[in-house]
């Protein structure tokens, strides 16, 4: 539980947006759709190698690096794979060993056929990775904040930034009293399972204050810690029972905690994808030509699910040469029967 340091959460986001490298995935996307995808890294050499990345890159990747000297010192390394269909790619995330094999990633690539024209519709969705979902988060956050909180409403003023503060500054409260109630409830089953009548479930509710005032300090050190807490303020020494139960009491808290601390340290990054044909209908707010992009940081997909969606259509040149070939064949046939007549 050392993990879950709440009340550092602001400071965590800001060394998120700061991070010491630039991170682009880049998905190239064909009308048959096969796609490329490229992840260039950019960072000093200590940095821009690292292989913690957002999907997962092995030895069927090809890597290329160079130096770039045009400003500050730095390498860039650019990660390249092409995949035949989105089952590929699938099955990579799916082997993910990193901690980001615990955020449910979903992609798709569908064609739609329309004779002279075929659509091609590009979609990756984030849920949402909020562990601490005991509460629901609209009764602390308004569609106003949801809207701040995730950069769909941009910054750019003063009185913004204070908006997106108020914002987050509710995000980190009702992640505190969420994990509050689900601290309360550990301790509440714990306490049922050992069946001891000289501890009383009941009580766990009267030092929800004390809980969340501890954890959002930071001062839950690790998960005996809060039953000894707890052991403190009822002043009852057989809560230390609760150690004894197996398999640990906050061995999931534990890991919602450690899954927390890597979300809320997640490199920003972004998502650019290029698609065949004519874009007709992205929920990007980024357009340029045939391409498309997105930027991703936690907060992004903390409470909701984000969605990156893009369409195109592209000309089916032998469909239009089919019925030109078809016309024509009319036309010379009801030429032919009026000569003969």
């Amino acid at each position: 539980m050392k993990t879950l340091h709440l009340v550092l959460g602001l400071a965590i986001l800001t060394l998120a947006f700061s991070a010491c490298r630039e991170i682009t995935v880049r998905t190239t996307v064909n009308r048959d759709g096969t796609f490329t995808r490229s992840i260039t890294v950019s960072g000093d050499s200590s940095e821009a190698f690292k292989k913690e990345l957002q999907y997962p890159v092995d030895s069927s990747w090809t890597m290329t690096s160079k130096k770039d000297t045009s400003g500050k010192v730095k390498f860039i390394v650019v990660y390249t794979k092409h995949f035949r269909d989105c089952e590929e790619l699938k099955a990579e995330i799916a082997g993910d060993t990193s901690w980001f094999r615990q955020l449910v990633r979903r992609f798709d690539i569908r064609k739609r056929f329309g004779f002279f024209y075929s659509y091609v519709e590009y979609n990756e969705i984030y849920s949402a990775a909020n562990p601490f979902t005991a509460l629901p988060y609209k009764e602390y956050l308004t569609p106003e904040d949801i809207l701040w909180l995730t950069r769909k409403h941009p910054v750019q003023s003063p009185s913004d930034s204070l908006k997106m503060k108020d914002a987050e500054d509710k995000t980190m409260k009702y992640l505190v009293e969420s994990a509050t109630v689900e601290i309360e409830r550990i301790l509440a089953d714990g306490i049922l399972k050992l069946n001891d009548p000289r501890l009383d479930a009941k009580r766990v509710r009267e030092f929800h204050d004390s809980i969340s005032t501890t954890l959002s300090k930071g001062n839950f050190s690790d998960s005996g810690s809060v039953i000894d807490c707890f052991r403190r303020w009822t002043g009852n020494s057989t809560v230390d029972r609760l150690k004894e139960l197996q398999p640990p009491l906050f061995r999931e808290f534990d890991r919602k905690s450690k899954l927390l601390e890597n979300l809320l340290m997640m490199e920003s990054f972004r998502m650019e994808t290029s698609m065949p044909g004519l874009i007709t209908g992205t929920n990007s707010t980024t357009l340029t030509g045939s391409q498309v992009s997105w930027d991703v940081f936690p907060m992004a997909f903390l409470l909701e699910n984000y969605a990156m969606t893009v369409e195109s259509r592209v000309v089916n040149i032998w469909a239009f040469v089919l019925s030109g070939l078809v016309l024509l064949g009319l036309v010379s046939l009801l030429a032919f029967k009026s000569l003969k007549r």
